[in-house]
């Protein structure tokens, strides 16, 4: 194992892509955070392109393995299967850390005043949620390269895709979970005048509810869900004021989340390595 991660260490030192994405998500960093710097707002398209950024690399990297002959040499020199495969899916999520560190810390240079009202535990649980977030969107990637061998380009498509139908999912699952119990209409007295009146919201879903806890789930083992929440949480932070602290309770949890979908994702890459003919 050890020989696999200091040649791949080695590959991604060597790799154009790899370089190439890095200097985009520093640059990227560097470009959101001087617009969210000017801004009065923060908006949860300065931080997604971190997720496009990723997508990319681990698709052309680990499709460039399948497509040179690499997986299939690395077998023949005597590593098993899962080896080779948690090897690769180990340096997927260090280089994905790599770009983290580089696109967020560029971000955040340009914004650390904005984090002055927040204490040094609310700073911990927020970088270590984000990145572990980011690890599991990493997991996600590499698994749809794993399922679509030998062609980097496609897998590439299908990742940028899945970032997207994520984000347009999780805007959807967030209007669901805080949907209001009443609904404000207006109806006339025996006068005739206009009054209002609360009636029950048909679309609300109890906090205490099955359905609410299903969506719930369904929304944080997306990283998307997440990241919306982190800007939901920040985003008084723009305005001199405190942090959501409904949104910072409700991402204590996030790391579970991320946790269960790395290895939700993992396995369904490794079974379907397993089963792979390689060429």
């Amino acid at each position: 194992m050890s020989s696999l991660l200091s040649a791949g260490i080695y590959r991604y030192r060597k790799s154009a892509v790899f370089w190439v994405m890095l200097l985009t998500a520093l640059i990227l960093g560097l470009i959101t955070g001087a617009i969210a710097d000017s801004s009065a707002h923060l908006n949860a398209t300065y931080l997604f392109g971190l997720f496009l950024i990723t997508a990319i690399q681990i698709s052309l990297i680990i499709g460039a393995e399948f497509t040179n002959g690499a997986f299939r040499n690395k077998l023949i020199a005597g590593h098993s299967k899962g080896e080779v495969f948690l090897s690769e899916l180990l340096l997927s999520l260090t280089s994905a850390t790599v770009l983290f560190i580089m696109h967020y810390g560029a971000f955040v240079l340009f914004n650390l005043s904005r984090f002055d009202n927040l204490d040094a535990g609310e700073i911990a649980q927020i970088v270590f949620g984000a990145w572990l977030m980011h690890l599991a969107f990493a997991a996600i990637c590499a698994t749809v390269c794993f399922f679509i061998p030998y062609n980097s380009a496609i897998a590439a498509v299908v990742n940028i895709i899945l970032v997207i139908v994520m984000m347009f999912t999780v805007s959807e699952l967030h209007l669901k979970l805080n949907e209001r119990e009443y609904n404000t209409v207006y109806v006339a007295d025996e006068n005739g005048n206009m009054v209002p009146k609360d009636e029950i919201n048909p679309d609300y879903i109890p906090p205490d509810s099955a359905e609410y806890a299903v969506i719930h789930a369904a929304y944080y083992l997306m990283p998307c869900g997440q990241l919306n929440d982190y800007q939901y949480a920040l985003a008084e932070l723009w305005n001199d004021r405190e942090p959501n602290e409904k949104y910072l309770e409700d991402l204590k949890t996030a790391p579970i989340y991320s946790f269960a979908a790395m290895i939700l994702f993992s396995a369904m890459a490794y079974i379907c390595f397993r089963k792979k003919d390689l060429k």
